[in-house]
């Protein structure tokens, strides 16, 4: 978001798609608990100044439809008729909702959210009135499409480490990947949290097992990045980018 967010105020009719990786630890102590991670990966598409608000829900709407999301219902501010008629419009269950607002600063824009029964999967921002951003949660959309109760209960975890463990791991792992290694300040001091609060939940056996989950997932980031490139390359001379 933070990459692209100049074009919102000067739009050039571009259009961009994301994969991007997310360090969040201002809820820390609730990791574990189903519902909360410290590490997650956000599918994004963008538009800048293209004024098709209506092809970004239709796109979304044939990406779940494709993956059989059950997707329960969608919010709508209640002042965006236009919103409630696309979402009406493809059989939707579509419930009013004042608070589907969004505001980065001075970038700001009513957006639709999309459930499955309480869980936000994602949701389609109308920035400015004539972008689209739309963030879709990986690891939520894999908790839906394997039918977990726990988003930390999916094929992405270990399911043989405690559901603490299981989260931290892959932000660390994604941490020394950049470069970022324990230490006292800033980013380093927030490495160092992750595996302090991880210790007590390892025991000295899973050791082995802790370094294999590590280098399997640095071999998941090596793959994205090289399936990312590959798409820049294929769509080199055509008017999308692609960011990680």
């Amino acid at each position: 978001m933070q990459v692209v967010k100049p074009k919102f105020h000067n739009p050039d009719n571009s259009y961009y798609s994301s994969l991007q990786s997310c360090l969040r630890t201002i809820d820390l102590d609730l990791v574990g608990d189903g519902t909360h991670l410290t590490y997650f990966e956000m599918l994004g598409s963008f538009s800048f100044g293209n004024n098709d608000y209506h092809k970004s829900v239709e796109m979304w709407h044939s990406i779940v439809t494709e993956l059989n999301v059950p997707v329960t219902h969608v919010t709508v501010h209640p002042t965006q008729e236009h919103h409630k008629k696309l979402w009406d419009d493809l059989g939707y269950v579509v419930i009013p909702d004042e608070e589907c607002t969004w505001s980065d600063g001075e970038i700001g824009g009513f957006c639709c959210e999309l459930f499955v029964n309480d869980l936000e999967i994602g949701n389609l921002v109308n920035p400015l009135g004539s972008s689209v951003d739309v963030g879709f949660g990986l690891e939520r959309l894999v908790q839906v499409i394997e039918g977990k109760n726990r988003v930390d209960e999916t094929s992405l975890f270990n399911q043989n480490w405690h559901p603490i463990v299981r989260d931290h791991v892959r932000s660390v792992t994604h941490l020394l990947e950049q470069q970022i290694r324990p230490g006292n300040k800033g980013r380093y001091n927030v490495c160092k949290d992750i595996i302090r609060r991880m210790l007590p939940y390892l025991e000295e056996p899973l050791q082995p097992e802790v370094e294999y989950w590590v280098e399997r997932e640095r071999e998941l980031i090596h793959q994205k990045t090289y399936t990312l490139e590959r798409y820049r390359n294929s769509f080199h001379k055509k008017p999308y980018e692609y960011l990680c």
